[in-house]
């Protein structure tokens, strides 16, 4: 419906007074601080406010909302007068923000140590971002303000994430996550979710063997690294009570990723070098392509080297934690996705013909949607259950079944609306955090 000219008028009016009230900078401070809140706050905030819960749990029985203000009156009057407005009380409010906060990020990290402490928080628990989302963050430097961009990378051990600004000039910088609210519908996940998921089993206590001084030195006498080091492999093959495999692929790893730091600095730098050449519209010479195909060759090695390392960690800190349950790992996976694969077939056969007709008559349609059934089902299955990494191999068998049967053309569809969100469940669920993509069962 169009606008008469007057009311354009006054339209055109009202922009104008909105955008120089705006421009002080008090009156933008207060509109961030009224109608702009994080994904962590806005369940924090926009959900029951205190006294809604203290009044269900102080009066259980009362139903109706709609009181006069006599009726109201009494029952803040049988609940006591409240503290407002004293610095003590703005204390203990932050602080109980700041431990809610805590909370959220501690289940976000699928940290079990908070289950016992989440009765205070709301119904739905935000997910953490991933990276290509695009959000609005309020900036402080080196322009304050509210910006778009899109999450670059997440720092779970600061609570940032690193934001890449549209606007020119802003470049990246990290943000605080309670100062970060994402453009695309919110993720979120049941807080019965993380109630109901059982503790995981508490692994017998170990006594690591003495150290014998008259062992040989083996090889790590010749390790700049470890040959100086006070304690020296045991005849066993452990050090400390850890196997000597173990230590060598995680001093292996961290050499790979200091070496791999470095190329990335030098890959920055040669990025920012290229872009200036071709703002000032010079040639690039061939010996800095050269140079800089080397570097990405060399990150390239680099990476195959971690990823069979890191395999190598993972399947060793199996038989660490858990040797007892190494033999039955693949029985294990292989009787989840027989359950249910079928649970999904007798789901779909039941809800398919519940109009007493086959509402899908076609056995490729039917086979696909009984294999994204299977699918959803194992995630609950792992959502509901303290699990390894390992016990992911059932969905990512799964997922070559679904992609051998569907036609290569769609793969494109299955990788945007089904694999993008089961690498971020799995990232989730997984205790491998952000290397999951490393994992050897990795979609």
């Amino acid at each position: 419906m169009s606008l008469s000219l007057p009311d354009k008028k006054c339209a055109q009016l009202i922009g104008l007074r909105l955008r120089n009230l705006l421009k002080l900078p008090k009156a933008h401070k207060w509109v961030c601080y009224e109608w702009f809140y994080s994904n962590i706050d806005r369940s924090l905030f926009e959900g029951e406010n205190d006294f809604c819960i203290c009044l269900k749990e102080t009066f259980p029985q009362l139903k109706a909302r709609k009181l006069t203000r006599v009726q109201w009156c009494k029952i803040r009057r049988l609940m006591g007068k409240p503290r407002r407005c004293s610095p003590a009380f703005f204390n203990e409010e932050r602080s109980a923000l700041h431990r809610k906060r805590d909370k959220i990020r501690q289940l976000q990290q699928r940290k079990t140590n908070v289950i016992s402490e989440i009765h205070a928080l709301p119904d739905e628990i935000p997910m953490p971002l991933v990276i290509g989302t695009r959000v609005t963050a309020r900036l402080r430097s080196p322009q304050d303000g509210l910006f778009t961009g899109v999450v670059d990378a997440v720092d779970f051990f600061n609570n940032t994430y690193r934001i890449n600004f549209d606007r020119p000039g802003l470049g990246s910088h990290s943000v605080p996550d309670i100062e970060v609210l994402s453009n695309e519908p919110q993720e979120t996940m049941p807080l019965s979710v993380f109630q109901n998921q059982p503790r995981p089993p508490q692994r017998g206590m170990f006594t690591p063997p003495r150290f014998n001084p008259s062992s040989p030195g083996l090889l790590w006498d010749h390790d700049p690294l470890l040959g100086s080091s006070p304690v020296k492999p045991s005849v066993d093959g452990t050090c400390g009570g850890f196997p000597v495999k173990l230590l060598a692929m995680m001093t292996r790893v961290s050499r790979i990723l200091t070496v791999k730091k470095d190329k990335i600095k030098q890959l920055k730098d040669m990025n920012t070098a290229a872009e200036k050449m071709k703002s000032h519209e010079t040639d690039i010479d061939v010996a800095f392509q050269q140079r800089y195909a080397s570097l990405i060759l060399d990150l390239d090695r680099l990476n195959h080297e971690l990823h069979d390392l890191l395999l190598g960690l993972q399947q060793q800190s199996q038989e660490v934690s858990a040797p007892e349950q190494s033999a039955l790992n693949s029985d294990q996976t292989s009787d989840l996705k027989k359950k249910s694969d079928a649970d999904a077939v007798a789901l779909v056969s039941r809800l398919n013909c519940s109009q007493g007709k086959r509402m899908v008559r076609q056995e490729k349609s039917l086979d696909l949607i009984t294999k994204l059934t299977s699918l959803v089902i194992q995630i609950k299955t792992f959502a509901e259950s303290s699990i390894h990494s390992f016990e992911f191999k059932s969905l990512q068998e799964t997922m070559d079944e679904i992609r051998a049967s569907i036609d290569p053309q769609n793969l494109s569809v299955l990788q945007n609306n089904v694999e993008i969100h089961v690498n971020h469940i799995q990232s989730g669920l997984t205790q491998m955090g952000n290397l999951s993509a490393f994992a050897a069962n990795s979609l």
